[in-house]
């Protein structure tokens, strides 16, 4: 996913962020069940995926961006989980 470290915090605010993730992981979380693995949990792929977003900015992220950053890729984690499943 291609983060625009320009706009993350409105993309936080208004949802972008957390919707693009979803349909990306949506496909990548069913590509993973084709294969017979097992889905990686939420929290664990959210915190990778956080992570990476906040070691590739340019400038440090403040500690409640991050917080909120995280929030939005485990809520994208966890709904692209339930509709591969479902």
């Amino acid at each position: 996913m291609n983060v625009n470290y320009a706009t993350l915090a409105a993309d936080v605010e208004n949802g972008t962020l957390r919707e693009r993730l979803q349909q990306e992981l949506v496909e990548g979380f069913r590509q993973i069940r084709e294969s017979g693995e097992r889905l990686p949990t939420a929290s664990h792929y959210a915190s990778q995926i956080a992570e990476i977003i906040n070691r590739n900015a340019e400038t440090p992220i403040d500690a409640e961006l991050a917080f909120e950053i995280y929030q939005e890729v485990l809520e994208a984690c966890e709904r692209a989980r339930a509709l591969v499943e479902s």
